[in-house]
């Protein structure tokens, strides 16, 4: 089931039909701002169902109420106007509606795979409930809290060695630092794994964080290459 996709009510967005639902530009985790704080500045004007990104800049995003009261509170006091608990961005704040979902054709379908040795791809390893349901809310918070990269069709974070999509391999002469401590957990776990050969001894110094998109009316990421051990 694909994200929520949103579009300007009838009559344009500012003064027309009014919608629980917000368009922010200026605003996202492209400019520094997660979705945390995002969630908690507009949550002074009412409840907030949740906040989504509008497109793929990082900088603009939805944010949706439980009714028309608070987003019209909202819009009125941000629009326009710098927020001071959002980085200072002057904020341009517009209604937006929910576009109805496309129904998929009930014949299609694409082949699930529950392990790896289904898929018969040397060195692939696939555990199930490798890290815990808290685990990945505590890495989406942390991993939202930090910088993004926008590229055309992906938004991504570089950690311990940049991944270069133009040479379409790592930049060994351009080391960025240690790799983030909210991930420490997880290379123990990797380094422990039995099943992975000279895990113990390998040195995990890269990692890159790709972000999810929408194409149509699915979710997915980017075509992949078979590459070397550096995008590992």
């Amino acid at each position: 089931m694909g994200l929520p996709k949103f579009g300007r009510p009838k009559g344009g967005g500012g003064g027309g039909e009014s919608s629980p639902n917000l368009y922010v530009a200026n605003c996202g985790p492209a400019v520094g701002i997660s979705y945390v704080d995002i969630r908690s500045v507009f949550g002074r004007f009412g409840p907030v169902k949740g906040v989504f990104a509008a497109d793929e800049s990082g900088a603009r995003v939805v944010v949706c109420f439980d009714g028309e009261v608070s987003a019209r509170a909202a819009l009125e006091a941000l629009n326009g106007r710098p927020c001071a608990d959002l980085g200072g961005r002057s904020l341009h704040v517009r209604y937006s509606v929910e576009r109805p979902a496309c129904q998929a054709n009930v014949n299609d379908s694409l082949q699930v795979c529950t392990h790896a040795s289904e898929l018969e791809i040397p060195g692939l390893y696939l555990l199930h409930d490798f890290i815990s349901l808290g685990e990945e809310k505590e890495l989406l918070a942390a991993v939202d809290d930090r910088p993004w990269n926008s590229l055309a069709k992906r938004r991504v974070q570089h950690y311990g060695y940049e991944f270069r999509y133009d040479t379409r391999n790592v930049d060994a002469n351009r080391h960025m630092g240690e790799l983030p401590s909210f991930v420490s957990f997880i290379l123990e776990r990797i380094s422990s794994f039995p099943g992975l050969p000279c895990a113990s001894n390998s040195s995990l110094d890269q990692l890159t964080v790709l972000a999810l998109w929408s194409s149509g009316d699915t979710l997915g990421v980017p075509g992949f290459i078979k590459m070397s051990l550096a995008q590992m």
